[in-house]
């Protein structure tokens, strides 16, 4: 905990001249110290994806931003010390129960971050993409060695950068700061707008804190969407009383673009006020240099510049061939659909009827989830219904939901949505019951209380079937000066063996077909590689006798 609180707080002194700098640079006028660390995370994610094309994220490139950070601090450091303030003040003037809150919540995240990685896609590829950024950048082809590798997704890259690979393998906890500091302006932006007679939504988001704490302690891309879509919601329902909270809702929406496609249909948010010429010049200076750099990287890792759109392949060697892509789509496609048999492929003549018959019917808290969204979004419209504003709102979350539902339905591409929509909806029911201040106070505690239960070895095999989700990693009094390590299978041990051209380690015990851990480079478990030879008759090879030369597919 003492390691990370002092990592979390480097990262507030890093990012926030970074955030005043870009804010300056595209013209952005805010009095919030969160939405200026925000602002920072953009321009660091950007700058270590611009990095990666041409060198390992290592120390230089930290030293790099590291610098540029000072340099800014010092040039705007009366802006800064004004942050500065702001922050301490608004964090006072909150009432002693809110403090108390945010401080349970601080210690519970530090201690959460603390533990073993708890998501199991943490050691499929979280690790091992980090690990290829850290010692190559971005690796020409890496798709090919392993189908998961394809994704790189700027939110890796930014962990990558930030995560002193140098010095120790133990630092994977940005999500725990983003966490916190998203939920501290929600608390603080809540409270300013709520009456003695209603709570704003806002002031709702520390009640599904337990969803937010599974991914805390993984770098995980999904946890920015689930905590930072509601900030962009408010700015823009905010924004006709502050012209640039549009600018800064479009800019974290960019960023939430670059980190994770599916929330790409929510940008229908946006379009109205793109009539407005300033608001089109903006998103001409941000999106389309980050859009260049995703499409860019794209190239460099899986060959398909719209990655994980099929439209555009390129001819270069690395390109993943057509039947491994689709592979991937569709496995990734059926399993939302039908997680009671695994990644088995659904019959090719499945209607969609039947697809959507099967995601209402899986079993745990997928089918809790599933339910759950569509409950929220029936009922989001009489939620809104006075609030006209909220309006096109709802219709941008609704189409989301709908594009998900139809293309990859794994409840997690869309929780964000459930999230935003239950927000809504639990704030309507609580003010329109009247419901005193005592009742929420109360909803806060039994949130806080179902978060305790994130650090005890529970088995929830009645939720999952996933094995590796059936059980929590356990507190350990060493993980109040010191954090575990970035895999949950720190003893794991792997065995080298030479394909042809390539050598690379597999895990000794196969513990997940496509599970990597934290093996040395290359990595890739040789069940998958058996696998898709029998699936899809390819073989991974080196594109040369070099690593940092890359990888492509071979018939075999």
């Amino acid at each position: 905990m003492i390691v990370i609180a002092v990592y979390w707080l480097f990262l507030f002194i890093l990012l926030l001249p970074l955030g005043v700098l870009t804010q300056h640079a595209l013209k952005l006028k805010t009095n919030s110290p969160i939405l200026t660390l925000l602002s920072g995370i953009v321009l660091l994610t950007c700058g270590f994806t611009f990095t990666a094309f041409f060198m390992p994220l290592g120390a230089f490139s930290l030293a790099i931003w590291c610098i540029i950070s000072l340099a800014s601090g010092i040039y705007f450091k009366s802006e800064v010390f004004r942050l500065i303030k702001s922050f301490g003040e608004s964090l006072k003037q909150l009432p002693s129960y809110l403090k108390i809150v945010i401080g349970i919540l601080t210690f519970a995240a530090l201690l959460k971050s603390a533990q073993y990685p708890f998501i199991i896609d943490n050691e499929s590829y979280y690790v091992q993409t980090i690990k290829w950024l850290n010692e190559f950048g971005f690796v020409k082809g890496l798709g090919n060695l392993h189908m998961f590798f394809a994704q790189n997704s700027g939110w890796h890259v930014l962990q990558a950068g930030l995560n002193f690979s140098f010095v120790s393998y133990i630092i994977n906890d940005i999500n725990g700061f983003v966490f916190l500091i998203c939920t501290f302006y929600c608390i603080i932006e809540g409270q300013r707008l709520s009456t003695d007679r209603r709570l704003h939504w806002l002031m709702f988001m520390p009640l599904p804190a337990i969803l937010f704490f599974q991914f805390l302690d993984v770098p995980s891309p999904d946890l920015p969407l689930l905590i930072i879509t509601s900030i962009i919601l408010h700015l823009y329902a905010q924004h006709s009383e502050n012209e640039d909270n549009y600018k800064i809702a479009l800019l974290f929406f960019i960023l939430l673009v670059f980190i994770k496609l599916t929330v790409l249909p929510l940008g229908i948010l946006f379009l109205p006020g793109l009539l407005k010429r300033q608001n089109l010049v903006f998103i001409t200076v941000t999106a389309i240099p980050i859009a260049i750099l995703w499409i860019s990287k794209n190239i460099i890792v899986n060959g398909y510049p719209l990655y994980p759109i099929a439209y555009f392949k390129t001819g270069y060697d690395w390109a993943m061939p057509d039947n491994l892509f689709h592979f991937i789509i569709d496995n990734t496609a059926d399993y939302g659909y039908n997680r009671t048999t695994g990644n088995a492929l659904l019959p090719p003549d499945t209607s969609m009827t039947d697809k959507l018959l099967m995601w209402l019917q899986q079993n745990g808290l997928a089918r809790i989830v599933n339910r759950l969204t569509i409950a929220v979004l029936a009922l989001m419209p009489v939620a809104i219904a006075k609030n006209k504003k909220y309006m096109l709102i709802y219709i941008a979350l609704l189409i989301n939901f709908l594009v998900v539902l139809f293309t990859s339905p794994q409840f997690r591409y869309f929780l964000y949505i459930t999230i935003c929509a239950g927000l809504f909806v639990v704030a309507w029911l609580f003010n329109i019951l009247k419901t005193n201040a005592l009742v929420y106070k109360g909803l806060l505690a039994l949130s806080i209380l179902l978060i305790s239960i994130t650090f005890f070895n529970l088995k929830f095999s009645g939720l999952t079937a996933n094995k590796h989700h059936q059980s929590n990693s356990v507190v350990r009094w060493q993980q109040l000066y010191k954090p575990e390590g970035v895999t949950k299978l720190p003893k794991l041990e792997f065995i080298q063996i030479k394909m042809d051209n390539l050598e690379y380690y597999s895990p000794k015990y196969n513990f997940f077909r496509y599970g990597t851990a934290n093996g040395p480079l290359p990595c890739v478990n040789s069940e998958q590689i058996e696998y898709l030879y029998r699936e899809l008759g390819i073989i991974p090879q080196l594109r040369s006798t070099e690593l940092k030369d890359g990888f492509k597919s071979v018939k075999k």
